[in-house]
């Protein structure tokens, strides 16, 4: 695996934005230009869905993603469980798939 593979994701509206918004929080509080980088890439990245609420992320970008799960960039505790599960879910499916 590169970081450069593309993975696709579909969250509902609802778990996107709750996604993005946390990807946005996370980059307001980093401190480092490395990471302020990575989550701007993650970031711009969930901002562009297709039609059918897809889209599309780099292991890279998914890593950076991963650095926004902390409940102080979440709206609710709930909310991160459910929507993190589901990327975790789907990053699982992708992993297993016939390409690997």
């Amino acid at each position: 695996m590169t970081g450069f593979e593309h993975i696709r994701f579909k969250l509902d509206d609802g778990a996107r934005e709750s996604l993005y918004n946390a990807v946005a929080a996370a980059r307001r509080a980093c401190t480092s230009t490395q990471e302020s980088d990575g989550l701007w890439d993650a970031w711009k990245a969930l901002e562009v869905a297709e039609a059918d609420g897809s889209f599309v992320l780099t292991v890279r970008e998914l890593y950076w993603v991963g650095k926004a799960s902390r409940v102080q960039f979440w709206r609710d505790e709930p909310t991160m469980t459910r929507v993190m599960g589901l990327v975790q879910q789907q990053f699982n499916e992708w992993s297993k798939g016939p390409s690997k």
